[in-house]
């Protein structure tokens, strides 16, 4: 069996899915059953799973669940593996009294199998945890249309504050970068705030408005109209805000977020004091899914195959890129990320830098992160540190093997560390 990494960095990209155009999610799946679209999902059935199941079975499946279980309070990250002929899609989803897993089989574009086995122990974090003692929430909104967030900030404090924006990784992503067990963004925001930092978090644009995309927009979109964008709007806000030190606003990324900080910091000069990158690489995106790939295939002639699939995007003009696809998915936002080079913007920045990357990262390894970082030409006034034992959310759940290296491990409940949490704010403090 082998595991597709279709992960943070590929899997949660935009509101379109890496298996292929005939092949939902499970997520996609299961919404299609919350919202009553039965016959949507009863169409997708294969000759077998009509046998054993009709259309009438089928609408009663969720009802009968939540009276068993309680109502759904939230799902995980997904995991896809596949098992020829079978692509099988895997989603955590946390209810009141029981934690289950909704598996999907496809063979062929078919629905071949689906059902719900419990997963045992607690594999997500309680829905709220209370706020900490000395920091306070705001809420807030960022954009237009406006994107719901919050602002973080010291019980006590004299003005002004230095302050931070976060930028999410790739996709749908909320103000917390929740997945699965795991609130990176929560944990940043309320440990850097008891550290005397001010901190802005807002749900990002693919999660609040997703479903109102076209597909001609779908295809055009690139990390502009994603994030950055909206990144260079929240800082604006923090820098007008009379508590805020506006010439002390520093830009966090986290994966995608961090590839892409450099660019937004040379867009916008003298609006960031600095930038923090977490878990990220100069390696363009296109690149580090090809590199995933091949870490888990065994097919002979792959690496030459993906490679020239790459290529032939990276060469074509931009008009004619907008009409193609790479890895399933639309590839013009792959092609303008192809030509942005993250290690000559960052050298080229008149700012001081601090990259963090985990040593047991499987989305971005040490040969993309640490390795490719430490490979650049970059200024003195870059900082890098490598903590061997943390994953891509500079965590150390401490999984059990046969989940370690795998999406299910961001399942296990887990904060990101006090010394990541120092090693921030003694940077931003300096």
């Amino acid at each position: 069996m082998k595991r597709i990494v279709c992960t943070l960095l590929i899997l949660f990209l935009l509101p379109w899915s890496c298996l292929g155009e005939d092949t939902l999610s499970a997520r996609d799946v299961f919404l299609l059953l919350e919202a009553d679209e039965t016959g949507q999902v009863y169409a997708l059935f294969g000759d077998a799973m009509r046998s054993v199941m009709s259309e009438a079975d089928l609408a009663a499946v969720l009802p009968s669940l939540e009276a068993a279980v309680g109502a759904l309070q939230q799902m995980g990250m997904e995991e896809t593996t596949v098992s020829d002929p079978y692509v099988i899609c895997a989603l955590p989803l946390q209810y009141e009294r029981q934690n289950l897993l909704f598996q999907v089989s496809w063979e062929k574009g078919r629905i071949a199998g689906m059902y719900f086995s419990i997963l045992p122990g607690d594999a997500f974090l309680p829905a709220s945890e209370p706020l900490p003692d000395g920091i306070v929430e705001e809420e807030i909104t960022v954009g237009d249309p406006p994107l719901s967030g919050l602002l973080t900030l010291p019980s006590h404090f004299v003005s002004p504050l230095p302050a931070v924006v976060l930028l999410h990784g790739s996709g749908p992503s909320d103000r917390d970068e929740s997945v699965g067990g795991v609130k990176l963004f929560r944990d940043l925001a309320w440990g850097l705030a008891q550290h005397g930092i001010a901190v802005l978090r807002y749900d990002k644009r693919t999660l609040a408005y997703g479903n109102d995309y076209t597909p001609d927009e779908i295809r055009s979109m690139t990390v502009r109209e994603e994030a950055m964008d909206d990144a260079a709007l929240a800082a604006r806000l923090l820098s007008a805000d009379p508590r805020i030190d506006p010439s002390r606003v520093y830009l966090i990324g986290h994966s995608l977020g961090a590839s892409i900080a450099p660019r937004i910091a040379s867009e916008h000069p003298g609006l960031f004091a600095g930038l923090v990158l977490l878990s990220g690489t100069p390696v363009t995106l296109a690149e580090v899914a090809i590199h995933q790939q091949l870490a888990v295939s065994d097919g002979e002639g792959l690496e030459a195959a993906l490679t020239e699939q790459w290529e032939n995007v990276l060469s074509s003009p931009a008009e004619e890129a907008i009409g193609l696809s790479l890895f399933g998915v639309p590839a013009y936002y792959f092609w303008d990320l192809g030509h942005y080079d993250i290690g000559e913007t960052l050298a080229g920045l008149s700012l001081p830098a601090l990259i963090i990357n985990g040593g047991s990262d499987f989305q971005v390894t040490d040969r993309d992160g640490i390795d490719a970082w430490r490979a650049l030409t970059l200024p003195d006034t870059v900082t890098l540190i490598h903590h061997p034992e943390l994953n891509h959310f500079l965590m150390a759940p401490g999984a059990p093997k046969d989940v370690s290296g795998t999406a299910l491990e961001y399942e296990i409940p887990c904060h990101a560390p006090q010394k990541i949490i120092e090693e921030i704010s003694a940077f931003i403090l300096q």
